[in-house]
């Protein structure tokens, strides 16, 4: 088994060398697969947009605040001190996710 996978990781490294080698400007353009960063729609953090969330305007948003965020349910993961709240910061990092 480890010999016919490496037999195919080997195939496919040819290939690819190949086909460099066969056109290497056209292997520099970018493919369909390549993410085109000027249309980018994601969510991005706007002051207006802590403010909005932030009710009580502690400075801080709390889980009830963030319900209404699309993102909620990952502030977890950018909740850097772990205090259940997320900072300004953390926000814009939730936002650039």
């Amino acid at each position: 088994m480890k010999q016919a996978a490496s037999l195919l990781l080997l195939s496919l490294t040819f290939a690819a060398g190949t086909a460099f080698a066969a056109n290497p400007e056209k292997a520099t353009e970018p493919t369909g697969a390549t993410m085109d960063h000027s249309t980018h729609t994601g969510h991005h953090a706007t002051p207006d947009a802590f403010a909005k969330l932030d009710t009580n305007k502690d400075g801080a948003l709390s889980k009830q605040e963030l319900a209404k965020h699309p993102m909620a349910a990952h502030a977890s993961m950018v909740d850097a001190n772990k205090d259940g709240s997320l900072s300004k910061s953390e926000f814009a990092a939730l936002e650039g996710m």
